[in-house]
């Protein structure tokens, strides 16, 4: 498969992806529900329904989003504490590893951007999981490449600040609390010998 027949493989076309998220770099980001919607009106956007359980409750929603456009595109956007945080697509999904379309569609992307925000940062040095990131208006444009039993790239467009706030609230609960907060995280199920001097 030459290069050409990759891009004419490529459904939605890279461009056309590359201009929604133009569109949602440009602006002032939704503060409020109502301009959510607004914004989800204007990009032809339609949220669904929640992808998380009732309970327990979380800071972080996932709603499940379809975006009208061609192609096998799992969409979602995801709210922080009630506020609008991100909208994400997985493209060109392949259940082969390094698969050539898929690869082209990362390659393509990375070229766009790159035009248009300047070069990428990259925090993550994953060989299996590359990853680009443009800090744009307050926004982070985060594109990865999956490449491990199978490829795919996921596309999303994220508040920063908003989003550095969901991921410092995650670290800090996934930080393994003793059960009673000491810092000797002693267990209660060992007892001091009777007459041994506290160190």
């Amino acid at each position: 498969m030459n290069v050409q027949e990759q891009l004419n493989a490529l459904v939605p076309s890279p461009a056309a992806i590359v201009g929604l998220v133009e569109k949602l770099v440009q602006g002032i980001w939704p503060r409020s529900d109502a301009e959510r919607k607004a914004l989800f009106a204007r990009l032809g956007f339609t949220s669904g329904a929640s992808w998380d359980d009732a309970v327990p409750a979380s800071p972080l929603a996932h709603y499940s989003l379809s975006t009208k456009q061609p192609g096998e595109i799992s969409s979602s956007w995801t709210s922080y504490n009630g506020r609008f945080m991100s909208v994400s697509m997985q493209l060109y999904t392949s259940m082969t590893t390094n698969n050539p379309v898929t690869r082209q569609g990362f390659e393509d992307f990375v070229r766009q951007f790159t035009t248009l925000y300047g070069d990428a940062a990259t925090p993550w040095h994953d060989p299996i999981v590359q990853a680009c990131v443009w800090n744009v208006n307050g926004r982070r444009v985060v594109l990865r490449f999956f490449n491990i039993q199978h490829s795919g790239v996921m596309l999303s467009v994220e508040d920063a600040g908003l989003a550095t706030a969901a991921e410092a609230e995650a670290k800090r609960l996934s930080v393994h609390a003793h059960w009673n907060d000491s810092e000797e995280a002693v267990s209660p199920f060992v007892l001091p010998r009777l007459g041994a001097a506290k160190r």
